[in-house]
């Protein structure tokens, strides 16, 4: 993967000057602003192996087809690459679109990230390091940064050939011999149980796609057969690199991934955490807490998993590390190594290996709980009440109305429900008639289209006005029967936001108004008021919302979430 660089006026300048390129060649060549991108990024490497008498070993055949067309040079400042390669990412993040990078899950982390994992790989002195999925190589070019001398064999695979061919120009500008330089185009997950001789070391940022983004059928199954293994069919494309990864190293090989944190509380990430406990040593697992994005358009948050090929001696303890402001690379050697802790950057909790559990959400691990206590002595929320997600219309945009809206196709009373759709509609810790009312009052959308019998003329129209907007080929209406028709569900009591940065909400419905998926359903096993304010009170406390870093899904941007599970 990629590592964003900081910016100075020069390369500010160079990157200016490779969007006007872009831009230009789109227009002339009638070109989509992908293909452009792309274009000139590989204009902009061509140029480059020119002024180091290489050339570029990767061919694209659109690629060039399309250089062969272009009327002018790219008129972009490559001296400055020269003086800089680090330029070469935020170059390729500029030009090439998000779309693009999202869809082959190409997503950037800073080079402070970069330089701290391959220091700590390069603490072993290996004779031999791969990056499975090198990208632009910045993993490998740090593996030099970090080293004494220049004496260590780079591998590097990728499927994209343009990113390959500016992993090879940057470490060529970094005087890589090429005895030591190894690349391939070839997809990691495709190459079988093939031997290497033994690999040293693996740094990687493997691509992060959801399991509908790829074929995972005959990767997930591949895995299985070649390792003996069963995975979930819902598993990141991630979690195979891990298990690759790990077969093609040697005993004793270090391994440094960062990756989204999401298999610390998934499903699928539970036959992962099971994978490493049984075949390596966990020496650190380092989430990184920033309230900015680690992946550049990846709402996730990132940790960093640092493990050794072999299990561990009795006795060992995992280092989780949780980091607020990141530190210099020698502190968090410090850290990672000796167990140094700095509470104003970060802190460290260690467990012994052997008392981790996969079935366990380990982000507990992350926070030190100072109620430790008396947890023995509280009850799940389950024995106290019903948790259910909020109705999913599957196109709030048709079946969530204004008042006007209302008025205006005449849908009667019976036909529509009072209904709260964003937490921004509730600021406080009780929502009442009065709230709603003012929402009426401001036409703000508060009524939910809520249809359970035989619809009349009126609805009828505006039954048939959906259809004409294509309300009926959502992905949930094209699955209801009548399409129009809605989930049941009776008002809770109790609304919890699902979404949260500094504390979760648990809000009293005193208007009974229905909830959409903002917010979970939370009923009480009981209609005593007195005692429905009394769980209120507990939902809301400081001891419960410490406990809740337990359980909560971490996401990027200080974001968490709350599932009805959870």
């Amino acid at each position: 993967m990629l590592v964003a660089s900081n910016l100075d006026s020069k390369d500010e300048e160079v990157i200016k000057q490779a969007n006007q390129f872009a831009a230009q060649i789109m227009k002339e060549m009638s070109l989509n602003e992908e293909t452009a991108g792309r274009l000139t990024y590989y204009l902009i490497l061509r140029e480059l192996a020119l002024k180091l008498k290489e050339q570029i070993l990767f061919k694209e055949s659109l690629m060039e087809e399309l250089s062969s067309k272009v009327a002018h040079k790219v008129e972009v400042e490559v001296e400055r690459i020269i003086e800089n390669p680090d330029l070469l990412d935020p170059l390729y993040e500029k030009l090439v679109t998000s779309d693009y990078r999202k869809k082959y899950g190409q997503f950037l982390t800073p080079a402070y990230i970069a330089e701290f994992m391959a220091s700590w790989v390069n603490q072993n002195n290996p004779s031999t390091v791969i990056d499975p999925a090198v990208g632009s190589g910045i993993f490998l070019d740090k593996i030099v940064k970090t080293s004494n001398s220049i004496s260590t064999s780079l591998m590097g695979m990728d499927i994209d050939p343009v990113l390959l061919n500016a992993c090879y120009v940057r470490l060529k500008l970094r005087k890589v011999p090429n005895n030591l330089l190894h690349l391939a185009r070839q997809d990691f997950l495709k190459i079988g149980r093939l031997s290497y001789g033994g690999i040293d070391a693996v740094i990687c940022n493997p691509p992060y796609l959801n399991f509908h983004d790829f074929d995972r059928d005959e990767l997930v199954s591949s895995i299985e057969a070649l390792y003996n293994i069963k995975l979930s069919r819902l598993t990141n494309i991630y979690v195979l690199f891990f298990i690759q990864s790990l077969y093609i190293a040697k005993k004793g090989a270090k391994l440094a991934f960062i990756t989204p944190s999401e298999f610390l509380y998934t499903g699928y990430g539970e036959e992962l955490k099971a994978f490493l406990l049984k075949h390596t040593t966990l020496d650190s697992l380092i989430l990184i807490d920033f309230q900015s994005l680690v992946f550049n358009s990846a709402l996730t948050t990132a940790i960093i998993t640092l493990f050794r090929k072999g299990l561990p001696p009795p006795g060992h303890k995992v280092k989780f590390i949780r980091i607020y402001k990141w530190p210099t690379t020698s502190e968090l050697l410090k850290a990672v190594n000796e167990g140094f802790e700095d509470p104003e950057k970060y802190q460290i909790i260690e467990v012994y290996q052997d008392n981790l559990k996969p079935e366990e959400k380990w982000l507990k691990y992350f926070t030190k709980i100072d109620y430790a206590d008396i947890l023995d002595k509280l009850v799940p929320l389950s024995q106290l009440a019903d948790v259910d997600r909020g109705i999913a219309t599957g196109f709030n945009e048709y079946f969530v109305l204004r008042k006007s809206e209302v008025d205006k196709w005449g849908i009667e009373n019976e036909f529509v429900v009072p209904v709260i759709s964003n937490a921004a509609q509730s600021k406080g810790y009780n929502f009442t008639n009065d709230d709603w009312n003012r929402m009426v009052q401001k036409n703000e959308k508060c009524f939910l289209l809520y249809v359970f019998k035989e619809p009349s003329q009126n609805l009828l129209k505006y039954i048939k006005y959906g259809e004409t907007i294509k309300a009926n080929q959502r992905y949930l209406t094209q699955h209801r029967s009548p399409w129009y028709s809605m989930e049941k569900r009776e008002p809770a009591k109790i609304l919890a936001t699902v979404f949260h940065r500094k504390r979760m909400r648990f809000i009293l419905n005193e208007a009974g108004v229905r909830n959409l998926t903002a917010f979970h359903c939370i009923y009480p096993k009981f209609d005593n008021i007195l005692m429905v304010k009394a769980l209120l009170a507990y939902l809301n406390s400081d001891l419960c919302k410490q406990i809740q870093t337990i359980k909560r899904r971490e996401y990027g941007g200080g974001l968490h979430k709350f599932e009805p599970k959870d």
